[in-house]
C-alpha cells in the first residue's frame, strides 16, 4: 500500500497539534501551581494576621507590643521569600517542559536540536521572569500603599 502526499501532511499537522496541546498542558499547569501558591498564601496571611490581631490586642505593655510587631514583621519577610522561591521554581520548572516540549517535537520530525537553534530560549525565559516580576512589583506595590501612615485612620470611640 503506497502512502498519499496527503497522509504525511496529516501526519505532521497530528504532530504539530499534539505538540500545541502539550505545550498548552504545560502552561495550564504551571498557572495551576502559581494559583495554588497564591491561594495557600493569602490563607496563611489572612489566618497570622487575625492570630496576630488578637495577640496585640491581648499585648500588657509596650514591650510586648514591640516584640509582637518586631516578629510578625520578620515572619513576613520570611514568608514573602518562601513565596516568591516557589513561584520562581514553577515559572523556571514550566519553562523546563516547553523546552522539553520542542525538542521532543524536533525529535520527533526526524530534526535534531539544532533544529531549534533558531528558538530564542534566553528571551523565553525572561519573559517568563518579567511575568513573576511584575506580579511581585504589584504585590510590593500593594503592600506598601496598604502600610501607608494615612491608611490608618484612628477610630474615634465615643467617651462613655
Amino acid at each position: 500500500m503506497t502512502s498519499k502526499p496527503e497522509d504525511s501532511v496529516m501526519q505532521a499537522w497530528k504532530k504539530q497539534c499534539d505538540t500545541s496541546l502539550r505545550m498548552m498542558e504545560t502552561v495550564i499547569e504551571g498557572a495551576t501551581k502559581i494559583r495554588e501558591a497564591q491561594l495557600e498564601a493569602a490563607s496563611f496571611a489572612h489566618a497570622d494576621a487575625e492570630a496576630t490581631r488578637k495577640a496585640i490586642a491581648a499585648a500588657t505593655d509596650p514591650s510586648q507590643l514591640l516584640r509582637l510587631q518586631t516578629e510578625w514583621a520578620r515572619a513576613n519577610v520570611e514568608k514573602s521569600f518562601a513565596y516568591w522561591r516557589s513561584i520562581y521554581q514553577t515559572a523556571m520548572e514550566t519553562n523546563a517542559e516547553l523546552v522539553k516540549c520542542l525538542y521532543s517535537a524536533a525529535a520527533v520530525a526526524g530534526a535534531g536540536p539544532e533544529a531549534l537553534t533558531g528558538v530564542d530560549f534566553d528571551a523565553s525565559r525572561q519573559a517568563l521572569l518579567g511575568v513573576v516580576d511584575g506580579a511581585y512589583k504589584q504585590w510590593l506595590d500593594s503592600v506598601q500603599r496598604f502600610y501607608k501612615p494615612e491608611f490608618y485612620k484612628p477610630v474615634e470611640r465615643a467617651s462613655a
